[in-house]
């Protein structure tokens, strides 16, 4: 399967885009690397998870357009608040209501590490 770069599905550009590349796509789930190898303070790692999120919602045939939301981060749990290299982003669908998609989100480092995870509900943009 031929997968689109993250700045074709997401509306982010330039520094905003914190993702480089997508490394898995299976349909419900995939992985991606970010850009840059920072560092990688907390709240960039949680918004680069939620383009994670976004960019899974966004490749599915029904999904989001690149005008979606975040309607609500949950149980965020931060393991690192930062890290100096690269890091991997996951992104699993958990569930969809009506127009909604919770996503499970994690980001670790290259060794597998977890510095962060939770969930990350998108909600259609205008």
């Amino acid at each position: 399967m031929n997968l689109p770069a993250p700045a074709a599905v997401l509306r982010h550009r330039g520094p905003a885009l914190l993702l480089d590349r997508i490394e898995r796509f299976d349909g419900d789930a995939l992985a991606c690397v970010a850009r840059g190898v920072g560092p990688w303070r907390w709240p960039a790692m949680l918004e680069a998870a939620a383009q994670g999120a976004g960019l899974l919602a966004g490749l599915q045939a029904d999904g989001l357009s690149n005008r979606a939301v975040i309607a609500e981060y949950r149980g965020v749990l931060i393991h690192a608040p930062e890290h100096a290299g690269a890091i991997r982003l996951h992104a699993r669908l958990d569930r969809r209501l009506l127009h909604f998609w919770r996503v499970r989100i994690e980001v670790e480092d290259m060794d597998g590490r977890v510095l962060l995870a939770g969930f990350v509900t998108l909600a259609p943009g205008t």
